[in-house]
């Protein structure tokens, strides 16, 4: 299961590896058609009709409830790694007018370390940061960094956050952003990680991390993490 993980990763957002999002995610839409809202569901079958997510039907669906429940929390909104901006609009139609900011090199990833075990290349996953604007144009109080993380909160104002969504797929990225987001999240604020089971350098960066912190990692089935901050 992990060289298959390994080897659809290396794919680079390509057709081969949205093919076979799509192809796992229409199982998922049938239980999230007869269980669930049924805008939520319109959104995400329109995000994957738009090609621009490798989020999972589930996987999209836990960004969405993960955002939705913290709509009348205190706080801004983040993602980090937004790739094609899929996952950010599922992000806008939970947030209502909430402040959102998104941060991407909008050049794909930077170089890799012994840590992520080869799986990724310098530069996979690139999409411009004009492609996403459009995309995304028609929700308010989004706001774009373009940079590699955390550089690139320069011209972010000191605040705090309720929501933090992290799909940057490589160690020293996902270091970076618990440093940042840890001490600025509410209590009750909710840190959501793609990829975290099938990638090393994602879960060892949660690891170490949390390892002298009061919070639990929360593994998902899908293979994602949550991590509410207590305090």
């Amino acid at each position: 299961m992990w060289m298959q993980n390994r080897q659809v990763q290396k794919l680079g957002g390509g057709r081969l590896e949205k093919f076979g999002v799509r192809l796992w995610s229409q199982l998922q839409f049938g239980a999230i058609y007869s269980r669930k809202e049924r805008a939520v569901y319109n959104l995400l079958r329109q995000v994957q009709r738009d090609r621009r997510t490798l989020l999972t039907a589930f996987e999209g669906y836990l960004v969405y409830s993960s955002a939705r429940a913290q709509e009348k929390r205190p706080g801004a909104f983040a993602e980090v790694g937004v790739f094609q901006g899929g996952s950010a609009r599922i992000i806008c139609e939970a947030k209502g007018d909430r402040r959102l900011d998104l941060f991407d090199t909008f050049e794909g990833l930077p170089a890799t370390t012994d840590k992520d075990a080869g799986v990724h290349q310098a530069n996979q996953y690139t999409c411009s940061l004009e492609s996403v604007q459009e995309y995304l144009k028609n929700y308010p109080n989004v706001h774009y960094h373009k940079g590699l993380f955390p550089d690139s909160t320069h011209d972010v104002p000191e605040q705090t956050y309720a929501f933090a969504h992290f799909d940057v797929d490589l160690y020293a990225s996902t270091r970076a952003c618990l440093e940042y987001f840890y001490p600025r999240m509410i209590p009750g604020g909710i840190m959501l990680s793609h990829d975290y089971d099938i990638l090393e350098g994602v879960k060892q960066a949660f690891q170490e991390f949390f390892a002298d912190k009061p919070e639990t990692i929360i593994e998902q089935p899908t293979t994602q993490c949550v991590v509410v901050k207590i305090g």
